[in-house]
């Protein structure tokens, strides 16, 4: 997804409100403006993302404060969703079709987002998963999806968030019952991001004794094919079907033209207008028919 006019003003709107509580004036000013040609220098391939690594190398060298650390929250919605787990296992198990229920529950955990959203809840993400009436998957979607599988010899499946990856450890144990002959790569971030799921929360959850678990080799909060490593675009260009978690994997791959299924909750205005769809709204859509923004 090509950088836009709403991006670049939401990613200034975040670096002022980031260095507000600093009292140095003159170095505030200097540092919006080296944001501000940052972002006139990007090329055509930078998105949100993209730019939001850059901006956190420039905040640590002008700021001289370390990244912020998200281990003990990611440990924190680790644990809470593997508490979880085994209740809604039981249940996705009983219903009429597990593989599609795997899938909401695993895009609800796309909730647990602190780079999108203001504020994370435990409430909240407790109720979602709770509520009696869920969002189902796009049936035309899903309906290709199955028939893409039934015929795929591999597919490659991006996390997004800690927490929300324990989810997507029981939608892979579902695939690879139903799909027995595929062939499943799992993608994390190749170094911490945020609350971004790295190797560590995949061994975590277990998903490293289910399915292969590489990291992309990039710091960028997504899969910014300029950026993750050799293996990955290699991975990324042969695989039959790729599974896409969260806006971020969404804003740096949207338009690549791989066979990508995009699976996420709406946590932006840009999101919910382009798809037309109230706050965390859930999405799933093939890069194909993802249409352009508005």
């Amino acid at each position: 997804m090509k950088l836009n006019s709403y991006c670049m003003s939401c990613q200034i709107r975040r670096q002022e409100q980031k260095i507000r509580h600093f009292e140095d004036a003159g170095k505030k000013t200097f540092y919006m403006k080296e944001i501000c040609r940052l972002m006139a220098d990007a090329d055509e391939e930078a998105c949100a993302p993209s730019l939001s690594a850059s901006f956190r190398k420039l905040y640590r060298e002008v700021w001289h404060e370390p990244p912020e650390d998200y281990s003990a929250v990611n440990r924190e919605y680790n644990q809470l969703v593997m508490d979880l787990l085994p209740t809604l296992e039981k249940r996705i198990r009983a219903s009429e079709d597990p593989l599609m229920d795997a899938l909401v529950y695993a895009r609800i955990g796309n909730y647990i987002d602190f780079s999108a959203l203001p504020d994370v809840s435990k409430d909240v993400l407790l109720s979602l998963i709770d509520a009696e009436e869920k969002e189902p998957l796009e049936p035309f979607e899903y309906s290709r999806f199955l028939q893409e599988l039934s015929r795929a010899s591999s597919l490659v499946y991006l996390t997004d968030n800690c927490g929300e990856i324990v989810l997507d450890s029981l939608v892979i144990r579902l695939l690879k019952e139903r799909f027995p002959d595929l062939s499943i790569t799992v993608v994390v971030r190749g170094t911490p991001v945020a609350n971004d799921a790295a190797i560590g929360d995949a061994v975590f959850c277990g998903l490293d004794r289910l399915a292969r678990v590489i990291g992309n080799g990039s710091d960028i909060a997504g899969t910014h094919l300029p950026s993750v490593s050799d293996e990955t675009r290699a991975l990324l260009s042969g695989a039959d079907i790729i599974l896409s978690k969260g806006q971020g994997n969404f804003e740096t791959l949207n338009g690549c033209g791989l066979n990508i299924y995009y699976l996420f909750l709406c946590k932006c205005e840009l999101f919910q207008r382009r798809f037309h769809a109230k706050p965390l709204q859930g999405m799933f859509l093939n890069e194909k028919r993802t249409g352009e923004v508005d």
